[in-house]
């Protein structure tokens, strides 16, 4: 149900233009130093935003569906974290609490899916059109040793990740840390795959090389096996050609693949792949330590979880699969289930669609993402996420409105 009449069309530009510019700023613009920390603007535009859709309820009060998966998961942080204080797992520190901003500040970005017109749908694609542009930008000045005063802002000048930048050995693009800038690489890449999917201009496919070189020099090699496996599972399964048309794309890719580690200084991509198969990947048996010591945090508190418990243990989980059952048990088992059987449906229902495809592959690289890296848990990436979520239904009521004009 929507109640876009009920909003002028300058009403619903302005709304459009804030949700835009507030879920592509996280990926797009370097974060605000607020007392030491480093907030991004799509927090300060969330309590802007919800206040322009209030002022729209009192015209008619209405609720999107999809604006649920964020309160729940703001309120499983709080659960968690009271009953964690209350049985004593941990002592009291409200940044447990503050935690939950990062779920509950994209709770007014959905609610205002019913006053945003469908036009908003091409201001989606120049906002991320004109944000791959600046996330390109920076990538290739990182690239050419240029540009160090820009990759500072982004990352912070006491970041962890500046002297491995510097020295051209892992590029961050926009990214808090190379990880998150491998995703967001892989995240234009299955944009303009996804838009020569529908429109079979190949200009799209010369932008998404374009972003795989981008994730290759970051040396993600999550977000790598990630892109690979859900762009080949989308394309053998949903992409519309013959069957010789894929196998000759495929070889294409195969090959390119190949090309870029030969001729790129990859030695941190390969050699990660040999110390894993051979057990020596520091990297990698941290992580499997921490899901270790997450499991059996889980048994103390299966249902509900530790909580954040920041006082008590580190911040710092790399898996998010981990971090899930740690600090939330099976609430957070169950939300995220119903979160990601949502976000998948949702694809399903407008696979032939750029929006939908990107979706449905984006869902699927979260998904292997999780295991060594924060998605939903993080401070930049879930913007991601709900942007293809808007851009899904916005895109949903553009054909029912499609059909129906036709119908007439």
């Amino acid at each position: 149900m929507f109640r876009e009449r009920f909003v002028s069309s300058q009403e619903q530009t302005i709304l459009s233009v804030f949700v835009c510019f507030g879920l592509v700023s996280s990926i797009a613009l370097p974060p605000l130093s607020v007392y030491g920390l480093g907030v991004y603007i799509v927090t300060f535009v969330s309590p802007l935003l919800a206040l322009l859709v209030f002022m729209f309820w009192s015209k008619a009060p209405v609720f999107h569906f999809s604006a649920l998966f964020p309160m729940l998961l703001g309120l499983m942080v709080c659960v968690s974290a009271l009953f964690s204080w209350f049985m004593g797992f941990s002592s009291i520190n409200t940044r447990d609490l503050v935690e939950s901003i990062k779920y509950f500040q994209f709770f007014p970005y959905l609610l205002a899916i019913p006053f945003l017109g469908l036009k908003s749908v091409d201001i989606f694609h120049r906002g991320l059109f004109l944000s791959a542009v600046v996330v390109g930008c920076i990538g290739f000045f990182q690239v050419l040793g240029i540009g160090e005063f820009i990759s500072r802002i982004y990352l912070g000048a006491d970041s962890a990740h500046l002297d491995s930048l510097i020295s051209g050995r892992r590029i961050t693009l926009t990214g808090s840390d190379p990880n998150v800038g491998g995703v967001i690489a892989a995240f234009f890449c299955v944009y303009f795959f996804s838009m020569y999917a529908v429109s079979r201009k190949f200009l799209y496919v010369f932008f998404s090389i374009i972003f795989v070189f981008l994730c290759f020099l970051t040396q993600s090699r999550t977000a790598l096996v990630a892109l690979v496996f859900a762009l080949s599972t989308y394309f053998l399964f949903f992409f519309r050609a013959f069957i010789l048309y894929k196998f000759v794309f495929l070889v294409f890719g195969f090959f390119f693949l190949l090309s870029m580690i030969y001729f790129l200084d990859l030695s941190y991509l390969y050699l990660g792949f040999q110390y894993a198969l051979e057990g020596r990947n520091n990297s990698l048996n941290v992580r499997l330590d921490n899901m270790v010591d997450a499991y059996y945090r889980f048994l103390q508190s299966p249902v509900v979880g530790l909580g954040p418990a920041k006082s008590s243990f580190s911040t710092i989980i790399d898996s998010e699969y981990a971090l899930i059952i740690q600090r939330y048990g099976l609430l957070g088992v169950f939300l995220f289930f119903c979160y990601f059987v949502y976000l998948l449906k949702l694809a399903y229902s407008l696979v032939c669609n750029a929006w939908g495809g990107s979706l449905l592959i984006f869902t699927l690289i979260s998904f292997m993402v999780m295991m060594t890296n924060n998605i939903f848990s993080g401070y930049q990436l879930m913007s991601l996420v709900v942007l293809l979520n808007v851009a899904c239904i916005l895109s949903l009521r553009v054909r029912e409105a499609e059909a129906k004009e036709a119908n007439l």
